[in-house]
């Protein structure tokens, strides 16, 4: 259900009133089970609305600055991620790690070392201080959105849609390959243009 139509219900009368936590939770339960009739939806967006436009001037103006405000924060999706692991011998890892830093491109983690946070700073210091350059993020998430089940991977995104090479291809090999046949070439032509 989406968030919207809920908040509609409960704003229409006779729905929601005076609950406690266990019989709003009860209610959300019973609305999921049993979702309102098609005309119900629609007399809440119609209610909502009309609570809407009633708002304070001030209000509404607070709401559309917090709305911007938050679209500025958002967090741009990257034009390129490179997936990395530990398992990865550490001479070869350090080369990979630069590799992306070369071309600003995030070399990315699935998750910690042993699971322990002091343990995997520890890993990425000895991997970045002969250097001063690179590091690494832990993204979980990235690996499943992308179905990254092998390391080295290059994924280059582009409105909606991505391509990934994985397997034992230098980083500017890969990016060529993606730049000359891939959906998002234009991205890769781009990266690879930016550092020469």
């Amino acid at each position: 259900m989406k968030p919207y139509l809920l908040c509609a219900l409960l704003a229409m009368p006779g729905y929601a009133r005076d609950m406690s936590a266990t019989d709003t939770q009860r209610f959300i339960d019973e609305l999921i089970a049993n979702p309102p009739a098609p005309e119900q939806v629609e007399g809440a967006a119609a209610l909502a609305q009309e609570a809407r436009q009633r708002q304070q001037p001030e209000h509404n103006q607070w709401a559309d600055q917090l709305a911007r405000k938050q679209a500025q924060q958002a967090k741009p999706t990257p034009q390129a991620l490179y997936f990395v692991s530990f398992s990865i011998p550490e001479e070869g890892l350090k080369r990979l790690i630069l590799d992306a830093d070369g071309f600003g491109i995030p070399a990315t983690l699935r998750g910690m070392v042993k699971g322990d946070m002091r343990e995997t700073a520890n890993a990425v210091l000895r991997l970045v201080s002969e250097n001063k350059r690179g590091g690494v993020q832990i993204d979980p998430k990235s690996f499943s959105t992308y179905g990254i089940n092998a390391v080295p991977a290059l994924v280059v995104t582009c409105d909606g849609h991505y391509d990934r090479i994985a397997g034992n291809l230098a980083l500017r090999e890969a990016l060529t390959k993606v730049a000359e046949s891939g959906d998002c070439a234009d991205n890769a032509k781009a990266i690879l243009a930016a550092h020469p």
